[in-house]
């Protein structure tokens, strides 16, 4: 028997998000937190599909510009992609100041890039755009929730927040309910991690799973197929949404892996595809 920890219950009209790899480890102080919410575990999904969700881990804020700021950059993902990308590299490397070039973008393009940049308060400070070089330039935040949150926790915040505004409409059409959780731990029976999920969604008591991708380089497309065999899932209950999969890949790994598979363009339409799939 597996029990499965869901970090945060996300409700319906909260705007909260998961934690992603911190900068600094505070490793003690989670496993405190964890073990006092498994003492109060309650079953939420009365094993359902074989699994037992429980509610552990402390509720995290999240204010609602952060969500919007989040859902922002998702929906601008092509335009910044790349520096994203790039300032990923900068926290490897420990280094607090940036400059990326901006020489292959067009003036438009730059224009927006800054704007989207200097929007981004707390995140990265003294954003310019430094017409000699052509680079924009500034300083990295260098917290464990500004490394998390632009390492990919944006991606998922505006996963997270376009899946709770597809099902609130959904629903009130279809009369249902709907339960949506973040950061899910599958765990066995002595307690060892199995697998972690992004975003949970239970609807008509059916199961869901969503995982979040914002890297360049996945390619593990068997995760999510093994994934519904070992819990019994049908695939096409499960997504991926892979924010730099291109059409044609998307094709792909559809037709062979028969799981849905989403880039941010195709977000909406997917989740939609998926929640109605009977």
């Amino acid at each position: 028997m597996l029990k499965t920890t869901a970090l945060c219950k996300v409700e319906t009209t909260d705007d909260t998000n998961s934690e992603a790899k911190p900068l600094v480890s505070d490793v003690d102080k989670q496993e405190k937190i964890e073990s006092l919410n498994r003492a109060k575990a309650l079953d939420l999904l009365k094993n359902m599909e074989n699994i037992i969700m429980y509610p552990s881990g402390a509720q995290e804020y999240i204010p609602p510009r952060v969500v919007g700021l989040a859902v922002k950059m998702m929906e601008n993902h092509e335009l910044i992609k790349d520096i994203i990308i790039e300032l990923r590299q900068y926290y490897t490397r420990g280094q607090k100041e940036f400059e990326i070039s901006l020489a292959e973008k067009d003036e438009v393009e730059k224009l927006q890039i800054v704007s989207i940049f200097k929007s981004m308060s707390g995140l990265v400070s003294c954003v310019r755009h430094v017409r000699d070089t052509d680079t924009l330039k500034g300083f990295l935040i260098m917290t464990q929730k500004a490394q998390k949150f632009i390492t990919g926790q944006y991606l998922e915040i505006g996963v997270e927040k376009t899946v709770k505004n597809i099902l609130n409409d959904w629903a009130k059409i279809h009369n249902t309910s709907y339960e949506v959780y973040r950061n899910v731990k599958i765990e066995k029976i002595d307690g060892t991690i199995k697998n972690e999920f992004d975003v949970v969604i239970v609807l008509k008591n059916k199961f869901y799973i969503i995982e979040c991708k914002s890297g360049r380089n996945f390619y593990n497309w068997n995760r999510l197929t093994e994934i519904a065999i070992d819990y019994g899932i049908i695939p096409k209950r499960c997504c991926l949404v892979d924010s730099f999969a291109s059409d044609d890949d998307i094709e792909c790994i559809e037709y062979f892996c028969e799981y849905n598979v989403s880039n941010i363009n195709s977000l909406h339409d997917k989740i939609i595809k998926m929640i109605t799939y009977n």
